[in-house]
């Protein structure tokens, strides 16, 4: 980099006129200064203004089975970057930033991903790595008179259930809002509920006007874009207040109260009320915790409530074990858990559960074990209670927490797991670096894998996939795509594989080309 850095003015300091001549001078400094050596160099640009966006991180990754070692670099002010040096193999090139979707060499498609580089002691690869912005819903909150409403909070959901929110945003002074960082798709928008100057209040409403999801106005979004007149004019309705005494041995604790348009928090005294005002009529779950105790209730509101006590209590401790389908023996087998405590105003991230002491209330489970084998099944062996409207996501299982008790979860481990190994191919070729999908078509075996499972087919053109239970599947294998649910899978026409309980299966999957 030596050579370059001796022309960092002309490299650095350029308008965006004359930065496509400025840029191409300094690669061919850059590479009459790293002859005999693999060099995988660019430009990371913004799609909509062709500025360089400085500071990205850009990656270059091996695939599965090449030989070569991974880089990660930032791009210098200029946007550039440069590889120098890098050993022989077979790579994707991709390139990360905050807000943006990520960029790879050869991609087509904004939610895609790039095509795989060969690398070669005499290579010389440029890259012009172009990023979308994401995308973004605005409008406005409306009275009944079309005049715009100040300071009311609005939430994006995915048009689909179970509702999680996707981003939140807050009305200014014109009613006008903007929820950014939206991945494309389709999506709700919603109010929440709020009290006005003149003490009456406005409930929690779908846009435009809708009490309900199946009335509610869909919204697609695009990346590079902003998503206009997702307006939405929430109805007018009483609001209550709910208030209850938290019962715990001393100290301070904290209470959250989740909803599906968010979560509220105070911090109250042990033996003293904890009080929410201006809440829409619905369910609640109401949490209250410090460091070693907890307590949860769930609660419909439809009125103004004062008796919602929370008794706390040391936190749960949980027990996870494996057992064989139809025994609840300990099999000693070994397993990893993760989970995300779920509430109905959002989704967290699976993380592992090393500690056994968990907060009360409803979690997603999934565990993994070996490869030739597969969760079947994993629940409480005391408790079926069931959240009082929440729904769950088939990518995960269902296991509550009770509060003031000890907990023993049942993870069942079959042993009779199946195994797919495949290749992807176009026109009688080998494809290498493409995503292969693997999609659960019942809700069950989705649950027990975590979700879809997906891969890089490596530098053969084979992948595999273990571990799975036994079942129906859609495959699909892309350069395309980059993640995949039901409506994109649709489109990407799949191939559909049985597996049988202990079968391994080879198939080949052809790759998919979007129009």
């Amino acid at each position: 980099m030596g050579v370059l850095e001796e022309g960092t003015p002309p490299c650095t300091s350029w308008t965006p006129a004359t930065s496509f001549q400025k840029m191409r001078w300094c690669i061919s400094v850059l590479a009459a200064a790293t002859l005999h050596a693999g060099v995988v160099r660019g430009v990371v640009i913004e799609h909509a203004s062709g500025l360089p966006l400085a500071r990205s991180v850009v990656l270059l990754t091996p695939l599965p089975g090449a030989a070569g070692k991974a880089l990660s670099m930032r791009a210098a002010t200029s946007g550039l970057f440069a590889f120098t040096g890098v050993p022989d193999g077979v790579y994707l090139l991709v390139a990360r930033r905050e807000g943006y979707f990520p960029a790879g060499y050869g991609q087509r498609r904004p939610d895609g991903q790039g095509l795989p580089i060969e690398v070669t002691k005499d290579s010389d690869v440029f890259a012009d790595l172009r990023m979308f912005h994401q995308g973004a819903l605005t409008g406005r909150v409306l009275d009944e008179n079309g005049v715009g409403m100040e300071n009311i909070s609005v939430i994006a959901y995915r048009a689909r259930l179970p509702l999680r929110s996707e981003g939140r945003a807050v009305s200014d002074d014109r009613g006008v809002y903007r929820i950014h960082g939206l991945a494309p798709g389709k999506y709700w928008i919603r109010s929440d509920s709020h009290t006005l100057d003149d003490g009456t209040g406005r409930l929690p409403t779908f846009g435009r006007e809708a009490p309900e999801t199946k009335d509610a106005f869909t919204h697609r979004v695009r990346l590079d874009e902003d998503t206009a007149y997702a307006d939405v004019r929430p109805m007018p309705g009483r609001l209550f207040r709910l208030r209850g005494l938290v019962q715990c041995p001393g100290g301070l604790m904290n209470v959250t109260l989740s909803s599906e348009t968010g979560r509220r928090s105070t911090r109250v005294g042990c033996n003293q009320n904890y009080t929410f005002e201006g809440l829409a009529p619905g369910t609640y779950q109401v949490l209250a915790a410090d460091e070693t105790n907890a307590g949860f209730i769930e609660i419909s509101l439809d009125r103004n409530t004062d008796s919602a006590a929370v008794q706390t209590s040391e936190m749960p401790h949980v027990e996870f074990y494996a057992a064989r389908p139809g025994s609840y023996a300990n099999a000693n087998v070994p397993i990893t858990v993760f989970g995300r405590r779920q509430d109905f105003s959002e989704t967290g991230k699976m993380e592992e559960l090393k500690h056994m002491s968990m907060l009360p209330g409803h979690w997603d489970v999934t565990a993994t074990v070996g490869p030739d084998q597969y969760v079947e099944s994993i629940a409480s062996e005391f408790t079926a209670r069931r959240s009082l409207t929440m729904q769950h996501p088939p990518d995960a299982f269902d296991v509550f927490i009770e509060p003031r008790q000890s907990v023993r979860v049942r993870i069942a481990v079959s042993d009779k797991a199946a195994h797919l190994d495949g290749s992807v191919s176009r026109d009688s070729k080998i494809v290498p670096g493409a995503m292969v999908f693997l999609w659960p078509v019942a809700d069950d075996a989705r649950r027990s894998l975590g979700g879809y499972r997906q891969t890089l087919s490596d530098i053969s053109g084979r992948f595999h996939f273990d571990g799975l239970p036994p079942g129906d599947y859609r495959m699909v294998a892309s350069f395309d795509l980059s993640e995949i649910d039901e409506e994109s899978l649709a489109e990407a026409r799949p191939i559909s594989v049985t597996v049988q309980a202990s079968e391994a299966k080879t198939v080949e999957v052809p790759l998919w080309i979007a129009p």
